[in-house]
This record gives C-alpha cells, sequence and structure tokens, in this order.
C-alpha cells in the first residue's frame, strides 16, 4: 500500500464554498479542491497549485483546519488529506487548466445548501461552517460512503 498526502484548500468567499463537482461510478459528488502533492514541495505551494489547476483560483493558504485519512483499497493507498482555509485573490473561476479525471465543474456553494449535494467527506461540514481551529477528524475510511469500483 502507497503512501498518499494531499492538500486541499477551503475557499470561503462572500459567504459561499468553491468547491469541484465529480462525477465517477459511485455518483455526483463534490469536494475541495486539491490534490496531491509533489516530491520537495510544501503542503502550502501544493494547496495553491492544486486550487489553480482544478479551479483557476489564485488563493493565499492560512491556517489548517483538518487533517483526515482514508484507505483506497480500490488503488492500494493510504491517503492523508490536509484541508487549509483559503482566502481568493484573484483568477478566473471555473475549470481549470488541469482538473481531476472525474471533475466535470466548479460550484459556488452556501453552506445551508450542503443539505442538498453529496460533500466529501461529510465530516468536513461542521469544521467548514465553523472554520476554526485544527481538528484531526480521524480515520474515515468506513465513513465516505465508497463503493468499490465495477468490475472492468
Amino acid at each position: 500500500m502507497k503512501l498518499r498526502n494531499s492538500a486541499k484548500g477551503v475557499i470561503v468567499h462572500d459567504g459561499r464554498v468553491l468547491l469541484t463537482r465529480c462525477v465517477d461510478y459511485s455518483g455526483e459528488w463534490h469536494c475541495c479542491p486539491g490534490g496531491g502533492q509533489e516530491p520537495g514541495e510544501r503542503l502550502d505551494e501544493a494547496v495553491r497549485r492544486e486550487c489553480m489547476e482544478e479551479t483557476g483560483a489564485v488563493v493565499s493558504v492560512g491556517d489548517m483546519l483538518a487533517v483526515l485519512e482514508w484507505y483506497d483499497t480500490h488503488n492500494s493507498t493510504h491517503a492523508i488529506e490536509f484541508y487549509f482555509a483559503c482566502k481568493l485573490i484573484g483568477g478566473e473561476i471555473g475549470m481549470g487548466a488541469v482538473p481531476d479525471s472525474e471533475q466535470v465543474a466548479v460550484d459556488w456553494v452556501r453552506p445551508e445548501d450542503f443539505a442538498n449535494i453529496d460533500l466529501r467527506p461529510k465530516q468536513l461540514i461542521p469544521v467548514i461552517r465553523e472554520l476554526e481551529g485544527f481538528r484531526y477528524l480521524g480515520e474515515v475510511s468506513g465513513r465516505l460512503k465508497r463503493v468499490p469500483a465495477p468490475p472492468q
């Protein structure tokens, strides 16, 4: 099993959160923009790069809000995700130049509308709503509502 760090941005602007909308074998879902940390890259650099690649957002990176981990048994990966509060400082918001393979759009979502979308992971919802402090969200593999990939 390989280990993968990723850095994610919680971008709140005018009372809305910038999320990527994705579709895969498990359906449609949303998540915070972000992705894998490159060797030699600091986490804050990874957040800035990934937010630009996926959404076109230029951000400043603030406090770390949460850490979670999960096991992707389909890809034999132990994933550790670091979530940072980010401030939008520029860019053209839309599908970035390097979106994830399952990404189909970006959406500005008000926290009161989280009940109407599948935000993954759900454990992040109170963190986004409160935007305070550091939280270790624990190992969440069993709570991510992931389903096995269909046979190929």
